[in-house]
């Protein structure tokens, strides 16, 4: 049975061509692996303070955890996209889809959160921490550029010829 690979994301896509090109990459990774997206609700953010930023990731780690326990049985693994991350190459991502499948990992989930980012409780429970760079992405280029990465980690480990890396 092929992985089931899920990607959270707080918001919609609503940019022009970006839900089309995350559609894209999602039916082309299916041949590999059971791949969905699932769009949750971001709550407002009313103003700034600190104490504002703590109350909504308290909430939206609840919304992620009991969506999370939806998708992921006890041996499935979840990652937020984080900018304290580890940023990976595309081989080091080849080398992540190779280990999910080497230790026969069922599901695996990749988050993406709101614009105010994760609870450090939620960021103690993930499997994984990942970046896309150092650079700042809006959260619907970052969802794109995510499945990307997943189809051309997923294209290295089955030599399909999309990625093709220089001298």
């Amino acid at each position: 049975m092929p992985l089931k690979l899920s990607l959270l994301a707080f918001g919609k896509l609503k940019t022009p061509g970006l839900r089309e090109s995350a559609d894209y990459y999602l039916k082309i990774l299916r041949p590999w692996c059971a791949a969905k997206e699932l769009e949750l609700k971001p709550m407002d953010v009313p103003d700034k303070s600190e104490a504002t930023r703590t109350r909504i990731q308290k909430k939206e780690a609840e919304v992620l955890s009991e969506r999370l326990a939806q998708e992921l049985g006890t041996r499935g693994r979840f990652y937020l996209l984080d900018e304290g991350g580890k940023t990976l190459s595309t081989r080091e991502w080849a080398k992540l889809v190779e280990s999910w499948e080497g230790d026969s990992v069922p599901e695996v989930a990749l988050c993406i959160g709101s614009s105010l980012g994760f609870s450090e409780e939620l960021r103690r429970k993930a499997h994984g921490r990942l970046s896309l760079g150092p650079q700042t992405l809006s959260h619907e280029l970052a969802r794109v550029v995510l499945l990307e990465q997943i189809y051309r980690a997923w294209s290295v480990v089955r030599g399909h010829p999309y990625h093709n890396e220089g001298s």
